[in-house]
């Protein structure tokens, strides 16, 4: 029977580099801790655990069967999970288990490697997610400590920190051929990003559609929309940032959605005034609709002007977008398609008793459109409507209870039912999704528009001055409006601290440090996209260009690209090599002043001789001073072959103790 059990290895390795190499793996998992099962994550910590209990024990390794074992329990594991095996999160599990299971059997040099392999490799999974530069300083310190950790497990432990900087020294010789890489190497037109571009579709951010509560849920989020500059210095104030998005044709009551599609409205002549152009780094967010400030001008082939004035993209926005585009504030519209005009008049709910009382008394003597608005505004204002992130559910008949009993909501409750309204009323409406207002960032001049900023606003059509912005949420809280939504909650949370004496300066000025490090380092990371991120083949061009080089092909980069690269690494090699240069290997300059030392007395090296050979002929022909030289003989073998080699300060002190005659 014993010749049908295959043989189950003894763990052979020293217990230190498998816990550093334990260490990094883990480091290098930690990223995609939210990308895989959790029981997978347990599975891997399980592995690396038993792996260093066995090691302590000296004990024999899992047999090749248990192995198979756990690899097929895990692959049900995965199914069972996912109910597929194929997919980014089934994969990067799969991926995890391996390593696992790599990390089980490891007990060799080959094993060593391939695990720092894996390792790498699990590094730039997490940069196909993200690729923010912390997350990149992150990988690159976790590459760094994988090298350190092959470079422990092939030297002798002489200092815990030297792997370390043996492998920042590499990393280090090898970054100016990155650089050069990273600008002369061939780019594609998407730049320098990779991802998996439909990981990121689930990701949150404004949808097309208008529900109570949809954008109070985005309003308590920080992550970043999108990022904007105006190259031409036209910037506008926080109350006339209105970043257009989806406009909603088809309304009932309080929610409000796109509709079917509508004919475009006829664009020629109909926007004035001074245009403002802005470069916008737009945020995935899975939807196709393009961000910018009322009204876009669709100037470039890959968007699309939709009926209402709002810009998509050719394809769903996956990936961070950048693109430029001019607005014109203005609008002199004078007519309107007739399928957009009956979109417009559709009722949007049908009047209670009360609500077409209430739109009777703005029409009765009402000179024009312009004057029902108006009274609309005046009886939010008056009536004493509040503005709250939490204005609570509200059931069926949600107009009605809106209006006349709580009367209490956020800016989707405002735009909604404002809009309804005007339709009530017989006036064409319609309502916009969007982002108003966003924080400058002095340091990189540009605007940050966060989730936090989403907006929703009503725009009413007027007998010969087109589309009017109607925003309710200006009259009910215009703080709001003019300074930003992060400013109108810390003035009301000013004010609040204030009355109960529940905030202090320090608290305060703590705060706003806070704040300002993070506009900094949002600045970094800002530049960081811009600068590497975003190096695609026009900015190339342009850069080589700056260069002096005056062609953009393949082929002649490629020569420029090796030969600066063979010029860096002659450079290298000649500092390296420079003469008179310290070198760290002190044994080794103990060991030539030994030999120096012994050819004083008359007993020269040869070439061909080892430590051990010479020594042994010093010592014979230098009775006198046999122990010493067979003492330091003994410590430089030791040093450099055995395992647990002496301090190379012994050695030194034994060669300065050593007594010889001239001869």
């Amino acid at each position: 029977m014993k010749f049908f059990r295959p043989s189950r290895p003894l763990s052979a390795v020293a217990t230190a580099p498998l816990v550093i190499m334990f260490c990094c793996l883990a480091l290098a998992v930690a990223p995609l801790f939210s990308r895989v099962a959790s029981w997978a994550l347990a599975a891997f910590l399980i592995a690396g655990l038993t792996r260093l209990h066995l090691n302590r024990r000296a004990a024999r390794l899992p047999s090749l069967a248990l192995k198979v074992v756990l690899f097929g329990s895990a692959a049900g594991a995965i199914a069972a999970t996912y109910g597929t095996m194929v997919g980014i999160e089934p994969g990067l599990t799969i991926l995890v288990v391996l390593v696992a299971l790599k990390m089980i059997e490891a007990n060799g040099e080959r094993d060593f490697q391939v695990l720092a392999l894996l390792g790498y490799f699990l590094c730039l999974c997490a940069l196909f997610f993200s690729q923010d530069l912390l997350l990149w300083l992150y990988v690159g310190a976790v590459f760094a400590l994988l090298s350190a950790a092959l470079i422990r497990f092939h030297s002798a432990p002489r200092s815990a920190w030297r792997p370390v900087r043996t492998a920042l020294a590499l990393t280090l010789q090898a970054v100016p051929i990155i650089a050069l890489l990273f600008v002369f190497f061939p780019r594609s037109s998407s730049g320098f990003r990779f991802q998996f571009n439909r990981s990121l579709l689930g990701s949150s951010g404004m949808s097309d559609r208008l529900s109570p509560g949809s954008v109070a849920a985005l309003a308590l989020s920080e992550d970043i929309a999108f990022r904007v500059e105006f190259p031409d210095g036209a910037t506008p104030s926080i109350s006339q940032m209105y970043w257009r998005g989806p406009v909603l044709w088809r309304g009932d009551g309080l929610t409000w959605v796109a509709g079917p599609p509508l004919p475009l409205e006829r664009r020629t002549g109909q926007l004035g005034g001074p245009g403002i152009r802005q470069q916008i780094s737009l945020q995935p967010h899975g939807g196709r609709w393009i961000f910018a400030l009322d009204r876009p001008l669709a100037d470039t082939p890959r968007f699309e002007i939709q009926p209402g004035g709002y810009l998509l993209n050719s394809r769903p926005i996956f990936g961070t977008l950048r693109y430029d585009v001019v607005s014109r504030p203005e609008n002199h519209e004078l007519t309107l398609p007739a399928e957009q005009m009956r979109a417009a008049l559709a009722p949007a709910v049908r009047p209670s008793p009360r609500i077409a009382a209430l739109v009777a008394e703005w029409r009765r003597d009402a000179a024009d459109g312009r004057e029902i608005v108006d009274r609309a505004l005046r009886h939010f204002h008056v009536e004493k409507f509040s503005y709250s992130l939490n204005p609570g559910t509200y059931g069926d008949g949600a107009l009605e209870e809106f209006l006349f009993e709580r009367r209490i909501g956020f800016c989707e409750h405002y735009a909604a039912a404002f809009a309804s309204l005007m339709r009530a009323a017989g006036l064409p409406a319609r309502v916009v999704l969007g982002y108003h207002g966003g924080e400058l960032n002095r340091l990189g001049r540009y605007m940050i528009v966060r989730q936090s900023d989403a907006h929703a606003w009503a725009e009413v059509w007027l007998q010969g001055s087109g589309w009017l912005r109607v925003d309710p949420t200006e009259v009910i809280a215009p703080d709001r409006i003019s300074s930003g939504l992060a400013s109108y909650l810390q003035t009301r949370g000013d004010g609040l601290d204030s009355a109960t004496g529940g905030d202090s300066d320090a608290a305060r000025g703590w705060r706003d440090l806070s704040r300002e490090l993070g506009l900094a380092w949002d600045n970094i990371n800002y530049q960081w996209e811009q600068r590497v991120l975003n190096f695609d083949e026009d900015n190339q061009r342009a850069f080589l260009v700056q260069l002096g080089f005056a062609t953009s092909q393949w082929i002649p980069l490629a020569f420029i690209t090796l030969t600066a690269i063979g010029g860096v690494l002659v450079l290298v090699s000649a500092w390296l090599r420079r003469p008179g240069r310290s070198h760290r290997d002190e044994a080794g300059r103990a060991w030539t002043e030994f030999c120096a030392r012994i050819a004083t007395a008359g007993v020269r090296r040869e070439a061909w001789e080892g430590p051990q050979h010479f020594g042994q002929r010093a010592a014979a022909q230098l009775e006198e001073s046999r122990d010493g030289i067979l003492r330091v003989t003994d410590l430089y073998s030791r040093i450099r072959y055995s395992p647990t080699p002496p301090a190379p300060a012994e050695l030194r002190a034994a060669v300065r103790e050593l007594a010889l005659e001239k001869k």
